[in-house]
């Protein structure tokens, strides 16, 4: 009766699953980690936030979404110093945003959409860290 059988781990992923959906579990968990992690670095007293390095890309410029036939076409200028750049999408203005992808690329497309407006923000990847996210922008796929 102590232990967890898989009924009981069942019946917490039904339950999660519920609440926050399928696409928000990656969210919630990165959550989870940067919660976990900043629990740590506050018990062994350190500031890690405070002395970490400032990213070293800006947040990319001249977003544009293209709707289109269950797509919305995205492009944006390159940062100074980005070596990749996170795409992220959310079904509402402001977010919360999950990440769809990772790329070298200044375009993407996101296909495989349901009809409906869907809004991105794009940040850059540098050797000191992630930007801030560039300024929203919406597509219509239809």
């Amino acid at each position: 009766m102590g232990e967890f059988s898989i009924f009981h781990w069942l019946v917490v992923l039904a339950v999660v699953l519920i609440f926050f959906g399928g696409r928000r579990i990656p969210e919630v968990m990165k959550g989870l980690g940067e919660g976990i992690r900043s629990f740590k670095d506050g018990m062994s007293g350190g500031a890690a936030t405070a002395s970490a390095p400032a990213p070293s890309a800006t947040a990319p410029s001249g977003v544009t979404a293209k709707p289109g036939n269950g797509q919305v076409a995205l492009s944006w200028n390159a940062s100074s110093g980005a070596s990749s750049y996170n795409v992220k999408r959310s079904g509402t203005s402001g977010g919360p945003y999950a990440l769809i992808v990772s790329t070298g690329a200044t375009n993407y497309t996101d296909e495989g959409l349901a009809n409906g407006t869907f809004y991105y923000v794009i940040s850059s990847v540098g050797a000191n860290g992630e930007s801030a996210n560039s300024v929203e922008v919406s597509g219509a796929a239809s």
